[in-house]
């Protein structure tokens, strides 16, 4: 999971959002122009990858706009607009894959898809969300407390389908090691020039901390 640093709304949903019966339903019926910016600008402060799992989003066809606060949720219906605190972008969490390929089971499903309209104890707007999950070099994901084990079973970041790109990038490190770790630690943390975060960067971080520690002091 990425922590976000959320930025201002873009102005054409905050005008919106002031109207007579201004909600998301309506906004993607009607008002798709302001839905498609709003999508980009959320994976624009994301660094184009899925805050839940670190893979790559473009910010178009395949980004899901997804409610942190389940919108369908008579208690969180009033933040159905809230792009501050309930708005983030992820991957479409395995559907299109399913689609074009049905011998993946639905259990492969995870992000957004598997999260449907549960909400989970930890989020990517918490400022330690981060520290909450382990990573080893199989790609296997661990939570660090019960919160953190409810979201990865929520989410189903444990998914086989993620495992294996988490081991893939991982071995990226493993099997060309850099010379200096620092300078391969603060990269993964800086967007490159295209407003990118390197896919599953908050992993490669992990793997980076846990096994070459010494390096980073």
């Amino acid at each position: 999971m990425k922590y976000i640093h959320k930025k201002p709304a873009p102005p054409e949903l905050v005008a919106y959002s002031k109207t007579s019966g201004a909600s998301y339903k309506d906004l993607y019926d009607n008002h798709n122009d302001i839905w498609e910016n709003t999508r980009l600008s959320l994976a624009d402060e994301q660094g184009y990858i899925c805050c839940y799992c670190g893979q790559r989003i473009t910010g178009f066809q395949g980004t899901q706009i997804e409610h942190i606060w389940p919108k369908g949720t008579p208690t969180y219906v009033k933040m159905q607009l809230d792009y501050e605190n309930n708005l983030i972008a992820t991957c479409d969490g395995g559907k299109k894959m399913r689609k074009s390929d049905t011998s993946i089971p639905s259990s492969d499903l995870h992000c957004d898809t598997s999260k449907s309209n549960t909400p989970i104890p930890i989020h990517p707007l918490m400022l330690n969300c981060e520290e909450k999950f382990l990573y080893d070099e199989n790609g296997d994901i661990f939570g660090v407390g019960s919160d953190a084990e409810v979201t990865i079973e929520i989410l189903n970041l444990s998914s086989p389908i993620l495992k294996n790109k988490r081991k893939a990038a991982i071995a990226s490190l493993t099997l060309f090691p850099c010379i200096d770790w620092k300078s391969e630690y603060d990269r993964l943390n800086q967007k490159n020039s295209n407003g990118e975060y390197t896919e599953f960067c908050f992993v490669l971080r992990n793997y980076i901390e846990l096994f070459h520690s010494k390096e980073l002091k």
